[in-house]
């Protein structure tokens, strides 16, 4: 009897110091898993069994509900982004291609949310990058490449800017903003590149010959004006 008593304390005590140590071990997971860091110029969005929270935490070390709660960051402060290239046609049927695209924008703290529960957490390639993509195809096809490569080069970046700060403005309730952009000249037909360069020498030796003429004419007026 008594050493069926003693089994069963044994069984007793090492039942209780297993429960013990998985109590233990799922404590520190879960310290483990609830603290988490949101680095400067960012701010910390939560998604609670999946669905999104409502809220945004600041930089810092911060603690959320275990097992249950994921953390992502998105960042606030400006950022600066190379685009793929970009193949447009002209109004005159010219295939044309834009290389390294710039643009600088950032997002407003208090519309990340929304944007994130209307466009996802990619929500600057929808309300920005694929925007500019689509309004300089539609500014492209509605210019001739005269216009584009030299007439009206210096309005595009403006004419682009307006339509995507409108959409923004529409489809984003204003949640990011473009602070620059720079669209650089685009890559022509090597055979209207030929053209456009021989223009410019024409154009050139023009300026100069007119240029000469001038002076000519003044030194012969002053000639007159010596004799």
């Amino acid at each position: 009897m008594a050493e069926g008593g003693m089994q069963t304390l044994g069984v007793g005590l090492c039942t209780c110091g297993t429960v013990t140590l998985v109590v233990t071990i799922i404590s520190i997971a879960a310290i483990i898993d609830g603290y988490h860091e949101i680095e400067e110029g960012h701010v910390g969005v939560y998604f609670k069994f999946g669905a999104l929270m409502d809220g945004v935490t600041e930089p810092g070390v911060h603690y959320r509900q275990p097992f249950v709660t994921s953390t992502r960051s998105v960042l606030i402060r400006p950022e600066e982004e190379r685009m793929p290239y970009l193949q447009a046609i002209t109004k005159d049927g010219i295939e044309i291609t834009f290389q390294g695209i710039g643009v600088l924008s950032r997002t407003t703290k208090g519309k990340v949310v929304g944007m994130i529960r209307e466009f996802g957490m990619d929500f600057k390639k929808i309300l920005i990058y694929d925007r500019i993509r689509e309004d300089l195809r539609i500014f492209c096809a509605n210019k001739t490449i005269d216009e584009i490569y030299n007439e009206q080069f210096l309005e595009i970046v403006e004419a682009v800017k307006l339509e995507v700060k409108d959409q923004i403005n529409r489809l984003g309730d204003g949640g990011v903003e473009i602070m620059n952009l720079m669209i650089p000249k685009p890559d022509i037909p090597q055979d209207i590149a030929q053209n456009y360069k021989q223009v410019k020498v024409q154009w050139t030796e023009q300026l100069v010959a007119k240029q000469q003429k001038v002076t000519e004419e003044i030194k012969k007026e002053t000639e007159l004006l010596k004799a």
